[in-house]
């Protein structure tokens, strides 16, 4: 029993997803409909909440950890800096691969909010079929560069204390395509 209850995380939300249709997620682009119809409101408010739980939780950022912020910045309605699906489903790729998979952050998160990553992950990657690179793809790279850089578990609780303005971005694409 116990052991079924451990991989009920990782298995609710593929069940979660399961009913997505295959034609429709098809065709090598970016379905915002069904983006902003796979991650509703209460979705990116639970990780903004649960983020806002782990901020908490971490140790003060050091002097020297720079001022600098790590994420590009990034807009959902300018034509210069502007961010879509497809940058944030590359951004939400970064942040499993390079910052919560860390130790130092890898502590702090609950199971819940682990599942709740991963459900976020993977819907970008089901509504976003793109074989191309986006066009900011270079600035998400670059991000990534940065956190592997010295001071890696620094970067990455930095990265996490940002992680809010991705959940926006999200945020404000559902608003703008409902």
């Amino acid at each position: 029993m116990k052991m079924k209850m451990m991989f009920l995380p990782l298995f609710l939300p593929l069940m979660l997803l399961s009913g997505v249709r295959s034609d429709s997620l098809s065709g090598g682009g970016v379905h915002s409909d069904s983006c902003s119809h796979l991650l509703h409101d209460d979705i990116t408010r639970e990780a903004l909440r649960q983020t806002a739980d782990v901020v908490r939780m971490l140790p003060k950022e050091e002097k020297y950890s720079g001022r600098h912020r790590l994420l590009p910045r990034f807009c959902t309605n300018c034509s210069q800096r502007l961010i879509g699906w497809l940058e944030l489903r590359d951004l939400m790729d970064v942040y499993q691969r390079s910052v919560f998979s860390r130790s130092a952050v890898r502590k702090l998160l609950s199971p819940e909010y682990k599942a709740l990553l991963y459900r976020i992950q993977h819907t970008l990657q089901l509504c976003v079929s793109s074989p191309k690179p986006s066009k900011r793809f270079g600035a998400i790279k670059k991000m990534e560069k940065k956190i592997k850089k010295k001071r890696r578990d620094e970067r990455a609780l930095k990265a996490v204390r940002e992680f809010n303005f991705a959940l926006n971005w999200i945020n404000e694409l559902q608003q703008q395509h409902m």
